[in-house]
């Protein structure tokens, strides 16, 4: 038997088990063994709950593979993609080209990633727990969290410095949860200013028990003995959205300042690339392993979905199953260089264990059930002796004993975050940015509506000024001007947007010539609002209502399957320049002008093309409870002469338009004020 060539694409659990299971049982000679990891560690994922709460050093979790894997080549480049037929892997090489290497057998053992875009919101204000490095920042947070808290002077915000929820009553969500109140309510004796009472530790679960792995008995052991220990449960409860403060269930909203979420994972790239059967995103094996339908491609681990044989039961995603796998895997291959039969995959499960914070856990082990100090000591043990050498057992080991006669390590490295360009969801009357308060960031909309509120002494709690949609930004005048926030900006709907840091937003603005240009044309136009200027013309808007100036919507109402051809007639014999686009005939979906028109028949649509494909769709619109001081200020921001007035945000029923004639007709006759467009009129930005 000639040098074969193994490609293990994956670093977990499986791929080194496999990986040091073929290199024991293959010579130098038989075979090159080449491992794909993007980073050159093992990360014992078990443990990073433990590293969150500062029971665990943080390089205690990982083993360098390198040494865990001697004889095995081990590279760090990000696999693209799987040629199956070719036999060839391509990854990106160090250049950032690609490159290919063959292979006689490649084993896929890549795991899953998070995807915390399961729940919106959560990509942008959750943290997540997948790696060293999340472990790493949700550390270091929550011990800021304890600082900010110590300085802060305002009960009600102490609190909610002191509000931590986490997501998920699995496995990792319990362990989190009982590792984070136990670092937060075992270091409230070197605070002077926090008490243990203003802390809450929220676990969530949508289920209506924890840890569904493991007995009855034992999930409800761990649920009183966790909230004895100050965790709160809100079981049956899933989370449907996620904002900077706090969460939204279905029948309410829980506050909190660190949002940890241990749910939501999809298939790696390379997976999905691949064009093989897969069931719910993983690849179906046969059960010894390989792929459907290939002799020499295999998959293990959370990628793969593979029957047990000693139960006919698919294999959960867990480490234990991970290793057998990868284990087996390895001699299957083995087997076929030599010409032997395989073998499918069995494995019994050993037993599961999981810790629940103050020394204490629950487990199943061999048909016996533990709980309290002596499971936590089981699991301790067990966890202990998994580690893949002893120099890690040792190390780990101290720290665990330590921990039973000292206080939790409360230092944490405080860097300034470099500035970056990140994504935001906002709820519906949360405040996005608080008059006031310095210039950060900078703004701009990706979906959904905001208003400009601003407050005066005429008016302390704050009047809308301005509305504002999608493609609009907010925020530049404060860091152009390096002045205080001069108003607050509201999420008006659910939000979506794109948040851009200090620095890089004078970075961008001095390279982009039409980001200044839009920049600059904005600050002059905000602040050469008409009422700023005129205090006469802002008491007339004041003391106008909206109502006075709404006229019925321009008809006919246009469906939006209306041809091109019917809209050209439509606009030949009747007189609004403009029509709106419904359709269920009463929602407001578009609105076409005569701009639309001709701009559609210039690009050679053709006459059967419908309206919903040149109208504007939804368009910048005010409620008919808004004021006539927001929508004048609407005008302005969008230099727009009509405007179409809903019932309501949710609904957007159309109820009918107002224009800006009529607007600035009113302002003149009670003021000596001269025209100057008929578009003017009020604005305001922060």
């Amino acid at each position: 038997m000639g040098t074969r060539r193994i490609v293990i694409i994956g670093g977990g659990f499986g791929g080194v088990k496999c990986a040091r299971t073929l290199r024991a049982r293959l010579r130098a000679e038989e075979a090159e063994i080449v491992l794909f990891n993007r980073e050159n560690h093992l990360v014992f994922s078990p443990l990073l709950a433990d590293a969150v709460g500062s029971s665990l050093n943080l390089m205690d979790v990982i083993v360098p593979l390198r040494q865990l894997l001697p004889g095995v080549v081990c590279r760090t480049e990000e696999v693209q993609q799987v040629d199956l037929a070719r036999h060839e892997i391509e990854f990106e090489g160090f250049d950032g080209q690609p490159r290919r290497l063959s292979y006689d057998h490649v084993v896929l053992a890549c795991g899953n990633i998070s995807n915390l875009n399961v729940v919106p919101g959560m990509a942008d204000h959750a943290f997540p727990l997948k790696t060293v490095g999340d472990a790493a920042v949700l550390r270091t947070h929550v011990l800021q969290q304890l600082e900010k808290a110590e300085v802060c002077d305002d009960p009600v915000r102490r609190r909610w410095f002191l509000s931590f929820i986490i997501v998920g009553g699995g496995y990792s969500g319990v362990e989190s949860a009982g590792e984070i109140n136990d670092l937060v309510r075992g270091s409230v004796r070197f605070y002077r200013n926090v008490r243990a009472e203003e802390i809450t530790v929220t676990l969530i679960h949508s289920r209506d028990q924890l840890l569904p792995e493991i007995s009855a008995q034992l999930r409800e052991f761990a649920r009183k003995k966790m909230e004895r220990a100050g965790v709160t449960m809100r079981l049956n409860a899933r989370v449907q959205l996620a904002t900077g403060e706090g969460v939204g269930l279905k029948d309410g909203f829980v506050a909190g300042a660190t949002i940890v979420c241990t749910i939501g994972s999809t298939i790696a790239p390379v997976v999905e690339r691949l064009a093989t059967p897969k069931e719910k995103g993983r690849l179906l094996t046969t059960p010894d392993m390989r792929l459907q339908g290939s002799a020499n491609a295999w998959s293990i681990g959370d990628c793969a979905a593979i029957i047990n044989a000693h139960d006919g039961q698919p294999s959960p995603p867990t480490g234990q199953f991970a290793e057998r796998e990868g284990r087996q895997c390895a001699e299957n291959i083995v087997r076929v260089l030599r010409g032997e039969p395989v073998r499918p995959f069995r494995f019994k499960v050993l037993g599961q264990l999981c810790s629940i914070g103050g020394h204490s856990a629950v487990a199943e082990m061999f048909g016996f059930k533990l709980s309290g100090f002596w499971a936590w000591f089981a699991w301790r043990g067990v966890y202990l002796f998994k580690l893949p050498d002893w120099s890690r057992r040792i190390q780990v080991g101290l720290d665990w004993a330590w921990l039973l006669f000292f206080p939790r390590d409360l230092s944490h490295l405080k860097t300034d975050v470099t500035d970056r360009v990140t994504h935001a969801h906002y709820e519906p009357g949360d405040i996005i940015i608080k008059q006031g308060e310095p210039p950060t960031n900078f703004y701009v909309i990706e979906k959904g509506e905001v208003e400009v509120v601003r407050a005066t002494p005429e008016k302390p709690d704050g009047e809308v000024i301005a509305v504002l949609n999608g493609g609009n930004f907010f925020g530049e005048a404060a860091l152009v001007n390096n002045q205080p926030r001069v108003a607050s900006v509201r999420a008006r709907t659910a939000v979506e947007v794109v948040v851009m840091g200090r620095h890089v937003f004078t970075t961008v603005s001095r390279s982009l010539a039409p980001l200044r240009q839009a920049i600059a044309q904005a600050v002059t136009r905000r602040a050469a609002s008409f009422w700023t200027q005129r205090p006469e013309a802002l008491a007339v808007l004041r003391g106008s209502e909206l109502r006075e100036f709404i006229e019925p919507a321009p008809a006919p109402l246009l469906a939006a399957n209306t041809p091109l051809l019917e809209v050209t007639r439509v606009f030949a014999e009747c007189a609004p320049d403009f029509f709106f686009v419904s359709t269920d005939g009463a929602r407001l979906d578009g609105l076409v002008t005569l701009t639309d028109l001709l701009r559609a028949q210039s690009s050679n649509l053709g006459p059967d093309a419908p309206v919903a494909s040149f109208m504007t769709k939804d368009p910048v619109a005010i409620l008919a409870t808004d004021t006539a001081l927001v929508a004048a200020s609407v005008f302005r921001e969008y230099g727009l002469k009509t405007l179409p007035i809903v019932a309501d945000k949710d609904s957007r029923r159309i109820v009918g338009c107002v224009r800006a004639r009529r607007l600035l007709a009113r302002v003149l006759a009670h003021t000596a004020v001269q025209p100057r467009d008929p578009g003017s009129a009020v604005s305001g930005a922060s």
